[in-house]
């Protein structure tokens, strides 16, 4: 089996380099991240090494980071999950649904 390519590529000095890099396994799920969703997760990870590297943040932090964007590409990956969410914020937007203290009472919490 192949391994999990990223293309990745940069313009400077009006010039445009583009190339594949090999990634591990365990982060194949970054294909499932929409072009937008990529650029604000490497946007993120460079902001976040950065202050792991001044001693700002820690390594779980990095942890939590990579945890939630894996969770968000395995919804994508999901398009009966996405519809759901779509139709969702249409209800909420269309004014239903239920406040969630009203839930809450609801259940007894």
């Amino acid at each position: 089996m192949k391994k999990p390519k990223l293309v990745v590529g940069h313009l400077m000095n009006d010039q445009l380099s583009v190339q594949s890099v090999a990634t591990s396994k365990s982060f194949d799920w970054l294909k499932w991240l929409e072009a937008e969703e990529l650029v604000e997760f490497f946007n993120e990870l460079f902001k976040l090494l950065t202050r792991i590297s001044e001693g700002k943040k820690d390594a779980q932090t990095l942890s939590i980071f990579l945890s939630e964007w894996r969770e968000t590409a395995l919804i994508n990956s999901e398009p009966d999950v996405l519809a759901d969410i779509v139709e969702a914020q249409q209800e909420l937007a269309a004014g239903g649904g239920k406040e969630w203290t009203q839930i809450k009472k609801e259940i007894g919490l």
